[in-house]
């Protein structure tokens, strides 16, 4: 059996009832690294060791007759920008290259409570600002599907190891796009939850004080994306917005007569504009057909209603604004020399923020929940293109062009993602199909705290068009 193919779901279950060894699925997973991470950069850290002494402990319980939890002897990356104990907590950042985590926060320290086999951290752009992944600190991480590519965004790195195999399961974190990203780029699953349903907050873990962000699952597989959730969800005291813990997801993604009932007849909108954004016609065609073949499996009824947002525009970034002078801006105003160019034009517009420009941000931040409830008065489930192109060069950029336009880099990657970080609202990237060789990603959003409707969505999308699990260019 090549465990290499198998999800994080089907490790699990097989570690679980003794069919294979946490040893063995961690040393086929170490194999994979060392053979294809010279080519990528997605894995920036390992604790070799540190896995397999927790593998042998997972092993052993499974040998006593105890159950080592939902995610057993799943190898996992962790993307660095979260914090795991004893291992670095940069940020991506040169300014932050010796700093040692003392702690690990919230997702993290679950995944670990349930089993999983913590390997190493997957790279990102330095804070997570940009949708693709390089850093001065790390290096350009490139995308399985074609290496003069990027993975996306800001957890590049998790989105380029788990769709080449190196781990079942990776995690991501989004704060504007930034698991929906790379999973659309690289050919994944991610699922952006509500806002709070992961707590996030810890000791040396802030909580987002701009109120985007949430942790969240890198994963080849519906039922992966679920079980994680049911692991990972759920309040923190560090945490004043999270939520109390949802029912589980599992028994609804792995049922889908079940998630049929849930979402038969539900009311649905398509977009590819937002009301504001540009999608490249190829990429268009291609998402769309998949959203017809979405609404077949899943008996919706289509609903034609106008979608219309506001630009997020300045909005978004100055929403992050809050966390940046918080918890990095002290440090990094003495390092400017050391920040990639956007970390160090945002710490050095920050003392010339004023009331005013947090005034507009917020009033449009409002004018989108506005503009988000009377389209979820008409509808339950919104689609669209998760990003407007294929993914560009590894190299990043901060301009491009759509169907003919030239675009800074947010409407380049993240229109239809940044609008629902805002809007606090769950959404999950599908894999599509391919244009030109390269993946692209169905975006289905529902209202807040309707979480298990994009879960739904995702499960029998999944049985109906089933998608490669591996990119084809690293399994030759």
């Amino acid at each position: 059996m090549s465990l290499t193919h198998l999800d994080a779901w089907a490790v699990a279950e097989a570690v679980r009832a003794g069919a294979i060894t946490a040893a063995a699925v961690l040393e086929d997973c170490l194999a994979r690294i060392e053979e294809l991470n010279p080519s990528l950069n997605a894995v920036c850290f390992l604790d070799a060791e540190g896995a397999r002494r927790r593998a042998a402990e997972v092993d052993a319980e499974v040998a006593s007759g105890t159950d080592p939890g939902p995610f057993a002897g799943v190898p996992m990356g962790v993307k660095e920008l979260a914090q795991v104990a004893g291992w670095p907590d940069t940020h991506a950042s040169l300014a932050f290259a010796d700093d040692v985590a003392a702690h690990d926060n919230p997702e993290v320290a679950r995944l670990r409570a349930a089993g999983a086999v913590l390997v190493g951290l997957t790279t990102a752009p330095e804070f997570g600002i940009p949708s693709f992944t390089a850093s001065r600190l790390h290096g350009v991480t490139r995308n399985p599907w074609d290496l003069n590519r990027t993975p996306g965004g800001s957890s590049g790195g998790s989105a380029a190891a788990v769709a080449a195999g190196m781990f079942p399961a990776c995690t991501g974190s989004d704060g504007g796009g930034s698991i929906r990203i790379p999973s659309s780029y690289s050919g994944l699953c991610g699922m952006k939850v509500t806002f709070g349903r992961i707590a996030s907050g810890g000791p040396g873990d802030p909580f987002d004080a701009g109120l985007t962000s949430v942790a969240g699952p890198m994963v080849r597989s519906v039922r992966d994306a679920a079980r994680y959730l049911d692991v990972t969800g759920g309040p923190s005291l560090t945490d004043p917005t999270s939520l109390p813990k949802a029912p589980p997801y599992e028994p609804l993604v792995t049922d889908l007569e079940r998630a049929r009932d849930l979402l038969r007849g539900s009311r649905v909108a398509w977009s590819s504009t937002l009301g504001f954004a540009r999608t490249e016609p190829a990429v268009e065609a291609r998402v769309r057909e998949a959203a017809e073949a979405l609404v077949e499996a899943a008996g919706l009824v289509w609903r034609d209603v106008e979608v219309r947002f506001p630009r997020p525009g300045r909005a978004w970034g100055l929403l992050s604004a809050p966390n940046l002078a918080a918890w990095r801006y002290d440090r990094c105003r003495e390092r400017l020399d050391d920040l990639d160019v956007l970390a160090r034009a945002s710490v050095e517009s920050l003392p010339r923020l004023r009331a005013e420009h947090l005034g507009r941000a917020v009033r449009r931040r409002h004018e989108m929940l506005v503009a988000s409830a009377a389209l979820f008065d008409e509808v339950d489930v919104l689609l669209t293109p998760t990003t407007p192109t294929t993914a560009y060069a590894a190299e990043g950029t901060l301009r491009g062009h759509v169907d003919g336009e030239e675009v800074d880099l947010l409407y380049l990657s993240a229109p239809f993602t940044a609008v629902f970080n805002m809007t606090g609202q769950p959404a999950i990237s599908l894999p599509a199909g391919l244009v030109d060789g390269l993946p692209v990603g169905l975006q289905v959003v529902a209202r807040r705290l309707e979480d298990e409707r994009c879960l739904a969505a995702g499960a029998l999308f999944e049985a109906a068009r089933p998608w490669p699990k591996l990119a084809p260019l690293v399994e030759a």
